[in-house]
């Protein structure tokens, strides 16, 4: 389950995941603390954690505030975030986000408030191949937006929380503290390109897109050159399905062809279809009949072919002069049929219709 709240100043796309009934992740609580909570009591789940793709102000500015709330109702949240990106937590932290904050140009205030806290230390640290809170999310370490950017990669579902690494048609940018170009392209293409194309990736800003899509028609990976070096993933899942793909890969190549490849071999389809259109040879053998394909063992033997007889009747009206008249019923006196009156039934007298209370035979003649 993936539910999307999109929060604070810059429309930052705040997930629920949940692969469980009732048990639930917060990935990237970047404002609105209130309108997360309330869509987590919505969707009657727990959350059990908070996640950060990456360290950055428009990530984590609701961190503070959410884990309070929470704590306040019963409920300890644990942070995760990867080693790399903790100079953005605890102590410190403010200062680190104001740094980052004046070189675009921006106040911290926008984002934290007036009357904002310390940010909270973190209690988890991601690294490649770990599992997130014991659900089935799998930390992909790819640095170059910030040093410790990571992406959650649930294969089962096949569902990649990309944070702001890669978005629909775009990547994330580098020029910040801590960014690096190079880091970011060697990221996306050993880490995401590799993944299967149906993979539906969730980024940090704007809407969802996937990994075919992306490779087809994302400018940046488009451009990117093509490392010859093997991929080596610390999840035995990631690295099992990356060898069956190459194996179905390499058993769909199609195979060279030789210098004899134009000629048709005897067993080939095309050669066998022409061989199956020849009658065989005249031996004196008697050819075996064929056998029934809806009772195995026994055989079919064809019917004889019918002979259509063609009929020898005059037309209608010509020999009616020849028939013999019709017998009259004994004790019964034709019915005249008048004219034009074929179809209508003879009438009768009401009084010979009723059923006669004489015993049978009586009333007739004695023969003569």
């Amino acid at each position: 389950m993936v539910e999307r709240v999109v929060v604070g100043p810059w429309k930052t796309n705040c997930y629920i995941y949940s692969s469980t009934k009732k048990e639930c992740i917060i990935i990237d609580p970047g404002g609105s603390e209130s309108e997360i909570a309330s869509r987590v009591d919505v969707l009657n789940m727990v959350p059990v954690g908070i996640a950060l793709t990456h360290g950055h102000v428009d990530h984590l500015a609701a961190l503070g505030k959410l884990r309070d709330s929470y704590a306040a109702r019963g409920y300890k949240l644990p942070i995760a975030i990867s080693p790399l990106d903790r100079r953005f937590l605890g102590t410190g932290g403010r200062e680190t986000h104001r740094e980052n904050l004046e070189f675009l140009g921006l106040d911290e205030m926008s984002f934290f408030g007036v009357d904002a806290d310390e940010l909270p230390k973190a209690d988890v640290r991601l690294k490649e191949g770990d599992r997130v809170f014991d659900m089935d999310l799998v930390v992909l370490e790819t640095p170059g937006h910030t040093p410790g950017s990571v992406c959650l990669y649930a294969e089962k579902e096949g569902i990649l929380f990309s944070g702001d690494t890669i978005f629909f048609d775009g990547v994330g940018r580098s020029d910040l503290s801590g960014g690096s170009e190079k880091n970011l392209r060697e990221s996306i293409q050993k880490k995401i390109a590799v993944l299967p194309p149906e993979t539906r990736v969730f980024p940090g800003h704007g809407p969802f897109t996937s990994v075919e899509r992306e490779k087809r028609g994302n400018i940046y990976l488009k451009g990117m050159p093509q490392v010859p070096v093997p991929v080596v993933q610390r999840s035995p899942l990631i690295a099992q399905r990356q060898a069956a793909a190459a194996a179905a890969q390499k058993a769909l190549a199609p195979a060279p062809r030789s210098a004899s490849a134009g000629k048709r071999s005897p067993g080939s389809p095309s050669a066998a279809r022409k061989l199956a259109g020849k009658r065989p040879a005249a031996s004196g053998k008697k050819p075996l009949r064929k056998r029934s394909a809806s009772k195995p063992g026994r055989t079919a033997i064809r019917p004889p072919a019918r002979t259509v007889k063609t009929s020898t009747k005059k037309p209608a009206g010509q020999d009616r002069a020849k028939r013999p008249p019709a017998k009259p019923v004994r004790g019964k006196r034709p019915v005249a049929v008048k004219k034009g009156s074929a179809s209508r039934p003879p009438r009768r007298n009401p009084a010979q219709a009723t059923r006669s209370t004489k015993a049978p035979g009586a009333g007739r003649k004695p023969p003569r």
